[in-house]
Order: structure tokens, then sequence, then C-alpha cells
């Protein structure tokens, strides 16, 4: 299986809890999202819709060009890699191109109509905190369609 067929699998719309841990493990933040993902062809794309409490829904939208296990993010605020973790994972390091001291490592464990995420954030190398992500795939819903690949429309 490669991180092509690992992304096919879960295209959908998934609904997310959030839980952010300080490196000593207590909670410093909660809050839910929507993940609308999609692979077509060789794009992955994803709009997330995060939900925090006192403030309006911040949505994102991302882009990945993928082929069989080789996987890169085409966005301009944003860099990438993605590797396999044995048939069923995906190990993903990003970070925030103008936060250069910062990178997350994210591991995705996608299974059926569920999965987690686990995010060890570091900045300076060091562990600042960690976000647990539990998420649930709303059953035959579609996820939107805001990028069209060429010679698709």
């Amino acid at each position: 299986m490669t991180i092509a067929d690992i992304l096919r699998s879960m295209t959908g719309v998934w609904h997310g809890n959030y839980t952010v841990l300080g490196p000593d493990r207590v909670p410093i933040e909660r809050f839910t999202s929507q993940q609308e993902g999609r692979m077509e062809g060789t794009d992955w794309t994803e709009k997330v819709t995060y939900f925090k409490e006192s403030a309006d829904p911040v949505t994102r939208h991302y882009r990945a060009i993928v082929d069989g296990d080789d996987a890169r993010f085409v966005d301009d605020e944003m860099w990438g890699t993605t590797v396999r973790a044995g048939d069923v994972g995906i190990l993903f390091t990003f970070g925030w191109k103008a936060r250069p001291r910062e990178r997350i490592v994210e591991l995705s464990m996608p299974r059926g109509d569920c999965r987690t995420r686990l995010w060890q954030h570091f900045e300076d190398e060091r562990l600042v905190r960690l976000t647990v992500i539990d998420e649930r795939r709303e059953p035959g819903r579609e996820p939107e369609r805001w990028y069209i690949p060429p010679g698709k429309d």
C-alpha cells in the first residue's frame, strides 16, 4: 500500500476532536474540526475548518501532488514532507515558512471510518506541546471540491 492508497482510503468528511497538551501532558486547549479530503488522480486536497470557543471558525485549504509514495505539498505558506509508516500510517513533518523555528511531526493512522492523529510540536528541536486528534468519518458525505485538476472541468 502506498501513500496514495492510504490517502484514497481517507477520502470523505471527518469530524474531529483536538486535545492540545503541554509537554507535561496537562491539557491546554480543546476544540473541534471538520476536515474534507479527496484524492483525484494525483491531487490530494483538504479543506479543514477549526471550531474554537470564543472565536470565529477558521478554514484552511491544502493541496498535495501525490505519486505512489511521493507527496509534495503545494502551498505558499507551508512546507512538508510525507513518508509511509508501514501499510497503514503516514508520517508527515510540516511547518510554516513564516515560523522557521517550528516544526510539527504528525502520525496519522486511519482505520475505516475512524482515525487518530498525533502531532508533536517542536520549537528549536524542543518538544513544546502535543496534539491528539480523534476523528470519525461522516458516512456517505462527499467532500467539497474546491480545487479542479486541469482537464477535469
